[in-house]
């Protein structure tokens, strides 16, 4: 399975929360229908951007069994091709498109309803790796060294994802080698869980900047939708 990840910005000339509502009651109605290769897919609205990074308005993450499925089989007739183009076109500015490899670190029980906003805080926080370091070796350490480190110091955070960035789709958007998915129960648990003790903090940073050049939180609504 290949999860791809959309940074997506509105069209000048329509607000956030005009965008907001073409993209979950317009756009994703038209999507389900005429994507059928698509196994999941969560919408992300932005709630704020981080300083410093681009001004986003949404987040798309689309699963398929393949790339091929999404290069290929994208749309379930030419017909439904324009549709969805033309829909598209009404709300979009622009969208960074990256294809990731997903490792569902920690995860609730039960799987959130679709079509509703999920309960709780989502951060959603590209990564880029320290000057001089590899890919691989950014994943290395990554994988092996920090995910048990925030599994252990982040007591409040109720799901944690690594998005592993394979390549971007197209040359638009920054060069990240990874986009992470910290979700909270609520914001007191964001406020009062990030950590577990001062201890902790000061291990889980000082290993960020060991494997981190620059990394940001998009704070988000999230909407599951298949």
């Amino acid at each position: 399975m290949v999860k791809l990840i959309f940074l997506c910005r509105r069209r000048a000339d329509i607000t956030h929360e005009r965008y907001r509502e073409l993209l979950l009651s317009g756009h994703v109605p038209i999507a389900l229908k005429h994507h059928p290769a698509m196994r999941r897919y969560v919408v992300n609205i932005v709630e704020q951007s981080p300083a410093g990074w681009d001004a986003l308005d949404s987040i798309g993450e689309l699963w398929f069994d393949s790339l091929d499925d999404f290069r290929d089989r994208l749309y379930d007739s030419p017909a439904g091709r324009q549709i969805v183009e033309r829909d598209v076109a009404g709300f979009m500015g622009g969208a960074d498109a990256y294809v990731t490899t997903e490792y569902v670190q920690r995860a609730p029980a039960a799987a959130p309803a679709n079509g509703a906003r999920t309960p709780g805080v989502k951060l959603i926080c590209p990564v880029v790796r320290r000057n001089g370091m590899s890919h691989e070796e950014f994943l290395t350490h990554w994988l092996t060294r920090h995910v048990p480190l925030a599994l252990r110091h982040h007591p409040g955070m109720s799901k944690y994802v690594t998005n592993v960035v394979d390549q971007r789709l197209g040359d638009a958007g920054a060069p990240l080698d990874g986009i992470a998915e910290l979700h909270f129960p609520s914001a007191p648990a964001l406020a009062t869980g990030m950590f577990d003790s001062p201890e902790g903090e000061r291990m889980i940073r000082d290993d960020m900047a060991r494997f981190i050049g620059h990394t940001a939180a998009y704070h988000v609504a999230e909407y599951p939708q298949k």
